[in-house]
């Protein structure tokens, strides 16, 4: 396996269409999407700049939560009466309109605590892209860092010369 190098080019957040571009021609020069990560003060949707939607666990984590909040509710309202039943007044066994209220409720609860608990495991886990960090991003620049062969390295930057990036000679990146 050859050795990576991680590079960073920046550019002003004015020229949103140039960031758009080199992430293109990175990927025509056979960097694959998880070689590469923009950075940017603005948070620009992954369509703007012509990236694969990424993708998160969290809906099916809440629709698990809600799920399991169903459950307790539904056994609540029908498990405890057919354990302990006690005739009140003529009233029945399984109230309905009463249950819905609580199934709701339990449900919902469930469904936000699991929401709550995926966006905190999903922010404290690691990404394996690119990392690096450049003080220009915090003035108003966009970068994108992307790590490829070294061998390979003379080839993207002639690619990426008529875009007229700035390049990062150390982005302080880990790989």
């Amino acid at each position: 396996m050859s050795a990576k190098s991680v590079q960073m080019v920046l550019y002003p957040d004015t020229h949103l269409d140039q960031a758009a571009e080199t992430i293109h021609r990175l990927r025509q020069h056979g960097i694959d999407d998880r070689d590469i990560s923009v950075i940017s003060g603005v948070p620009y949707s992954d369509k703007i700049l012509g990236r694969p939607m990424s993708w998160t666990r969290i809906g099916l984590i809440g629709l698990a939560g809600a799920v399991v909040g169903f459950a307790i509710a539904t056994s609540l309202n029908f498990g405890t009466p057919y354990l302990y039943p006690i005739r009140v007044g003529g009233q029945p066994f399984f109230p309905i309109p009463t249950s819905i209220v609580v199934t709701f409720e339990l449900t919902m609860l469930g469904l936000l605590i699991s929401t709550f608990l995926g966006v905190f495991i999903e922010t404290i886990t690691p990404s394996y892209g690119p990392k690096g960090y450049s003080p220009k991003v915090s003035d108003g620049h966009i970068g994108v860092l992307f790590s490829c062969p070294t061998e390979k390295m003379d080839e993207v930057k002639k690619g990426l010369e008529d875009l007229k990036p700035e390049w990062v000679k150390n982005p302080e990146a880990k790989l």
